[in-house]
């Protein structure tokens, strides 16, 4: 009788574990400077779970580099921690992450502005705004629509 316990207690813990909320993003927008991060938390969940996040940077002046970040995420998704980002004057840069995150142990992702993206110039080009670094970059994330 006591493995038919053992086994019930087993069977309910898994589908505690399925039916536990998803992880999900405190999401908002932050418009950050050189040297800054825009960091959003990871939240509701007691397991690992899926996380499924859009994320919009923008409002871009100039270069800018930024570093995605992530404490307790893995990525499913085009966009890994530690991958650099670089972007140019006036663009609009959009990305779904997909992964899976352990909010309990203070999960996160974030953006952290590096600075701005080095410029290639080789003799004899136009180089006319090659240091022309933005002063600051927006980043929108939220929780995925599907």
């Amino acid at each position: 009788m006591t493995i038919s316990r053992a086994v019930a207690a087993m069977l309910t813990a898994i589908l505690l574990a399925g039916t536990a909320r998803a992880a999900t993003l405190e999401g908002g927008s932050i418009t950050i400077k050189r040297g800054e991060q825009a960091k959003f938390a990871i939240v509701g969940s007691a397991v690992p779970s899926d996380l499924r996040a859009d994320c919009t940077l923008s409002d871009i002046a100039g270069s800018a580099s930024l570093m995605f970040d992530g404490e307790h995420y893995i990525a499913m998704s085009d966009l890994a921690v530690g991958e650099t980002i670089t972007l140019r004057r006036g663009e609009t840069r959009e990305y779904r992450l997909a992964g899976v995150a352990d909010a309990a142990a203070g999960g996160y992702i974030a953006f952290n502005f590096t600075g701005a993206a080095a410029a290639m110039c080789f003799p004899g080009m136009a180089c006319d705004g090659a240091g022309d670094g933005a002063t600051s970059v927006t980043v929108t994330c939220r929780d995925a629509a599907d």
